[in-house]
């Protein structure tokens, strides 16, 4: 065999190897993810202190895979191999191109981007949603999909022989509906632009990303707010003062809560909080107890109002399939251009209210 055989066979070989790796992934994460949990006689580094993970407990199918809910740092992407190759160079650019018959680009089917190009931008707008970022899970649904609510706990009684003291009681289990309804972004896009932008790619994924990550979040945490069962303040506790937000922490823990994960307000209490200073101008930072504490702000959130907690546990974000992209071609002919239509069902729903704290400066 001469090199020029040898360097072929090894080309192929390559080829194989990263075409079988694409086509599996997913399988290989479920199969670590299953190998690392405590019984299924995978290494445990004692890292999760024997915690379970809750999004461990939801497996469902979307667009033709087992896909687990995802943890904040996971993406819905890894299970459908990746985003551009030499071989796969498809993106949302050559989409939008193509449909705007400006390019040849590879096809995709009728008005939709293909799986792994609309997972990856889920991903994007994942990463750039507070929420998310404060830990809450991600379920993919493919349609009406009832999660579990627990709204109380069972009660344990110390029984004595021979006496009837013990009082049936069960865990108190209510149902959430999770069918998220449409969020559409229509953006005119003219044909010279398009045609002309060798940065349109990041553009749109960046801006469309943004877009939808903003209004997920402006859901969300109305959902959260005017949940009545989620404890609130029943003072005033300021979150633009460390003292208002160890006061509020104080009635979470009152509450049989734990000290808070992540924290939720506004960018002017995250400011505000930030600049104080004791009487000799030293700054006033984080309380030690809340150093591991995520403090996150958000424009969504009105100053004086803030919500921590456990969102792992508390909160989750139902993806129904995922972003669907569509072009309408000259849909603005008077001045050439056209309109890409981007829609999802996404939104969120409170699944332990226990879980999370809305903390007031001002009480109605």
């Amino acid at each position: 065999m001469d090199f020029a055989e040898l360097k072929n066979l090894l080309e192929q070989q390559n080829k194989a190897i990263s075409d079988f790796k694409i086509d599996n992934d997913a399988r290989f994460n479920e199969i670590e993810a299953r190998m690392n949990r405590k019984g299924w006689g995978g290494a445990n580094d004692g890292s999760s202190n024997n915690k379970i993970n809750p999004a461990e407990n939801f497996t469902v199918n979307f667009a033709g895979k087992h896909v687990q809910a995802l943890t904040k740092d996971q993406r819905l992407s890894s299970y459908f191999g990746a985003n551009r190759s030499e071989d796969n160079p498809y993106a949302l650019a050559d989409f939008v191109r193509q449909k705007m018959g400006i390019s040849a680009a590879v096809t995709s089917g009728d008005g939709t981007v293909p799986t792994f190009i609309s997972t990856n931008i889920i991903d994007l707008v994942r990463a750039a949603s507070v929420v998310i970022e404060a830990g809450a899970i991600t379920i993919p649904i493919e349609g009406p999909t009832n999660l579990a609510k627990i709204t109380g706990d069972p009660t344990v009684y110390q029984h004595t022989e021979g006496t009837e003291d013990i009082t049936e009681s069960d865990v108190s289990i209510g149902a959430v509906t999770t069918n998220p309804k449409a969020l559409v972004a229509a953006v005119p896009l003219s044909a010279e632009i398009v045609a002309d932008s060798p940065n349109l790619e990041m553009i749109l994924q960046t801006s469309l990303a943004a877009a939808f990550a903003g209004k997920l979040d402006t859901l969300c945490l109305a959902t959260i707010l005017a949940d009545t069962n989620i404890p609130t303040s029943a003072a005033g506790q300021d979150p633009a003062t460390w003292a208002g937000a160890l006061s509020a922490v104080t009635a979470a823990l009152g509450a049989d809560q734990k000290l808070p994960p992540s924290y939720i307000g506004s960018e002017a209490d995250f400011m505000a909080r930030a600049i104080l200073t004791d009487d000799s101008g030293s700054w006033l930072g984080k309380p030690p107890i809340l150093q591991n504490m995520l403090e996150l702000y958000t424009t969504n959130m009105t100053a004086g109002t803030a919500v921590f907690g456990d969102f792992v546990r508390g909160f989750a974000i139902a993806v129904r399939q995922g972003l669907v992209y569509e072009v309408v071609r000259l849909a603005k002919h008077k001045s050439y251009s056209h309109v890409l239509v981007a829609h999802a069902r996404m939104d969120g729903y409170v699944l332990q209210s226990s879980r999370l704290f809305i903390q007031q400066a001002t009480v109605d």
